[in-house]
């Protein structure tokens, strides 16, 4: 629509949509984009990402087992949950995990893009609920509360998982620690603390991170599990400080059930962070996006009004906002681990950026170790048009505050538009940034290599405007920035009539010649459906449910017999036509 699509770009960037529903925006069906890159055009493909859940929703949704709203998430009482999924991740064998907060993993095809197969069996993983609990919200589609990050230490062959249960009703609360070499069942160990009780996670384990030596949980700030399902509730402030336990993966030995860690408390609370690879005398370097006063997964709803008391609009509900009711920080941690401290803090707290810190990436993320590399960092911004009187009531009083609430929302308030900044690590500032224009909400960020200079590159942006880039661009495009100029603005903006960005979130990007060599590497893991969900247990239930296994999910993900697998194929594509047609 504008500029010209740098040459030195090749190679593939995959990125995790949620279509939405008219009750959330970020709630609904997944689709996968594909945008591939030939140094002169970009060309978008995409599918929708079927699970068992996602094919029982559009099969049962006229039966007494539909799956209704509730909160952030879709309940169908004693049969299962479905919710959405946010994050793509490169695994051992080459093809892409796609995963969620409150689900299993599930592993898709790079080429066709079609989900193949969860990781995991359900009898590997613990259920969100157990007991009665766990009987009401379903044991067929349970949810499994785990980390939507799922990175492979390309150098060891390993990934690592976790699974774990908030407070029971019994009083436990086991947290489990998964380590995976992309083929075989996983290696599980109880984490504890040092003096031997299993640790508790009071928020969630958004993104669980990893160096040479060390694993480390961070209990952050975000909104997962059960507490989804109350949308009149809001979830407590968030900690004032962010605890991190730390496990020594040397320690990680076969034939043992648990695992000791280390407890370090981090100063204000975040929602990402990302270590360096290396720990040289057991000192860690740590960089977090500390989100303070606020839940990062709330979203404006039917019955909240503004600041003056007004409704929203309708166009609005179901809008994901992020109220950051204070000024946001990037932070940098050196952790002694043997003596489980932090050594030192530094902070960066800048205006007009530093609001609302939402995705970092960097370039080769996932594809090489973290060792100190630029980052790139996004920031959601703020206006007090977009925020809910219950959600400042909620969040309003933090400890202690860097801007005056009263000069937030007084008046007219404070406006700060979405940015992304570039942070250099050794001097640790911002180095280079861009603040979009009004009227331009921001979704997500990605790196992409120049194929010609390493360490060079480029940040692609996906962007919804009223005000687009031409009269063929749907106001849903892809801005291109050159990674050492943000400040200059867009070199190319992609659009196209029928382009519909809806929420999008995490991302993976896969140059050409990385994907060469993916592509000699042999896809062997594979959880057979009929295991997964036999029969004697669909059985149990009514006639729906087993025909919906029958007809569409046993064969779309059971490869045995092609002619049935593209059968049900046909039929997820009926059924997505008939969501798009409702």
């Amino acid at each position: 629509m504008a500029g010209e699509i740098p040459e030195d770009i090749d190679g593939s960037l995959f990125i995790c949509q949620c279509l939405g529903s008219p009750e959330a925006f970020m709630v609904g069906d997944t689709n996968i984009i594909r945008i591939d890159f030939n140094g002169k055009e970009a060309r978008l493909t995409n599918r929708l990402m079927w699970t068992p859940a996602a094919l029982a929703r559009q099969k049962l949704k006229n039966t007494r087992h539909r799956f209704d709203f509730i909160g952030l998430m879709y309940l169908s009482p004693g049969m299962g949950m479905f919710s959405y999924t946010e994050g793509l991740y490169l695994l051992p064998d080459g093809r892409i995990g796609m995963t969620s907060d409150v689900d299993r993993p599930w592993i898709i095809e790079r080429d066709d893009l079609q989900a193949v197969s969860a990781v995991g069996r359900r009898d590997e993983w613990l259920p969100m609920m157990s007991g009665g609990a766990g009987e009401v919200l379903g044991s067929l589609f349970a949810g499994y509360n785990n980390s939507h990050a799922l990175y492979t230490d390309h150098e060891k062959g390993e990934v690592f998982l976790v699974n774990y249960q908030k407070k029971q009703s019994g009083g436990e609360h086991p947290v489990r620690l998964f380590r995976w070499d992309g083929s075989n069942d996983f290696e599980a160990w109880t984490v504890l603390d040092q003096n031997g009780r299993e640790i508790e996670i009071k928020q969630s384990i958004h993104e669980l991170v990893f160096t040479r030596d060390y694993i480390l949980l961070a209990d952050t700030a975000f909104v997962a599990g059960t507490e989804m399902f109350t949308p009149w509730k809001n979830a407590d402030l968030p900690l004032e400080k962010t605890i991190v336990y730390i496990i020594d993966r040397r320690d990680l030995l076969p034939g043992k059930n648990s695992i000791p860690s280390r407890q370090v408390w981090v100063e204000r609370p975040c929602i990402h962070l990302i270590p360096e690879y290396e720990n040289p005398n057991d000192k860690i370097i740590v960089y977090m996006l500390n989100t303070p006063a606020t839940n990062t997964a709330e979203i404006l709803r039917t019955h909240d009004r503004d600041l003056d008391g007004n409704l929203f609009p309708k166009h609005l509900i179901g809008y994901g906002t992020l109220p950051v009711l204070d000024l946001s920080s990037i932070g940098k941690h050196l952790i002694d681990v043997r003596h489980s401290k932090v050594v030192w803090s530094k902070y960066i707290s800048e205006t007009p950026f530093c609001w609302g810190p939402y995705l970092y990436t960097f370039m080769d993320r996932q594809l090489e170790p973290y060792n100190g590399q630029d980052l790139f960092i996004m920031f959601k911004g703020f206006s007090r048009n977009i925020l809910p009187e219950r959600i400042f009531k909620a969040y309003k009083n933090v400890a202690e505050r860097k801007v005056p609430i009263e000069k937030m929302v007084g008046g007219e308030g404070i406006h700060h538009n979405n940015s992304i900044c570039r942070v250099t690590t050794d001097d640790f500032e911002i180095a280079d940034a861009y603040v979009f224009p009004d009227r331009v909400h921001l979704y997500t960020i990605a790196t992409l290599n120049s194929k010609y200079s390493e360490g060079a590159g480029y940040v692609i942006a996906g962007i919804v405007t009223d005000q687009p880039a031409g009269k063929q661009s749907s106001g849903h495009e892809y801005w291109i920035f050159n990674a050492s100029e943000l400040s200059n603005g867009p070199v190319c903006k992609m659009g196209h009539g029928s382009l519909n960005n809806s929420t999008l979130f995490h991302t993976l990007y896969i140059p050409n010649s990385t994907a060469k060599i993916l592509d000699q590497k042999k896809a062997m893991y594979q959880i057979p459906i009929r295991e997964d969900y036999p029969k004697e247990e669909i059985e149990k239930w009514d006639v729906s449910v087993l025909r919906c296994f029958e007809e569409v999910i046993w064969p779309y993900f059971d490869r045995s017999d092609p002619l049935a697998t593209q059968q049900a194929i046909e039929k997820a594509k009926q059924l997505a036509l008939q969501r798009t047609s409702n």
